[in-house]
């Protein structure tokens, strides 16, 4: 058969968001020694260059990239999949924070407390009812958050639904359920964007399940 090296070869790069509006997922936040505040992330989707215009969510505050960095390297671009650090100037530090997203001021990500989901529940020992209290974990956040609504069970290979409105989840369900969160998260529906429609819940330091934003409410 082929050799190990061969299948790395034949590996496929992961398919890049270019072509869509950027979204950077800002991991940490610090002083520079010049004017204006660095941040650290992922861009998930699009491209970012100097001189960009950037509204930071949930906040809903505008800056500019004065300059970007790869591996301390200075940039001029910046695709989807790199994990950037940029110079922001026009923005006050309270405004940004672990978890914010940027994006262009004329396609900002959308940002609720509220939201559908399709999840699957993995080995718990505790089941899922209405009204459980879960860690909301999404990318660079952590959100506290509850199950407000279980809405159906389904089929785990066609999704058909097998019972509506269940009293509670089991282990290895897989289930439609509506989340609240305690504050503003910024999510995006799967079907848009695959790496930021996913999303962990977590309960007493154990990831108990994971799931895709189905709608936004």
């Amino acid at each position: 058969g082929p050799t190990l090296l061969d299948r790395i070869d034949n590996f496929k790069p992961p398919k890049r968001e270019l072509e869509k509006p950027f979204r950077f997922c800002v991991s940490d936040v610090y002083k520079g020694m010049g004017a204006g505040i660095n941040v650290t992330g992922k861009l998930e989707a699009g491209k970012l260059q100097n001189g960009d215009k950037v509204v930071v969510m949930p906040a809903g505050e505008q800056g500019l990239v004065k300059a970007l960095s790869i591996h301390d390297e200075p940039v001029q671009l910046a695709c989807a999949g790199d994990h950037v650090t940029l110079t922001l100037t026009g923005l006050d530090m309270m405004h940004v924070g672990v978890g914010s997203v940027l994006c262009p001021p004329s396609s900002p990500i959308k940002c609720t407390m509220k939201l559908k989901a399709r999840i699957l529940v993995f080995n718990i020992r505790v089941p899922i009812t209405k009204g459980f209290m879960v860690l909301f974990h999404y990318k660079t956040l952590n959100e506290p958050a509850t199950i407000h609504r279980l809405c159906s069970v389904l089929h785990k290979s066609t999704g058909e639904v097998l019972q509506k409105k269940p009293r509670c989840l089991t282990k290895n369900s897989n289930a439609e359920v509506v989340i609240h969160t305690f504050k503003p998260v910024c999510v995006e529906l799967y079907k848009d964007y695959k790496d930021l429609g996913r999303f962990m819940l977590r309960y007493g330091g154990e990831t108990i399940a994971a799931g895709v934003v189905t709608e936004i409410l």
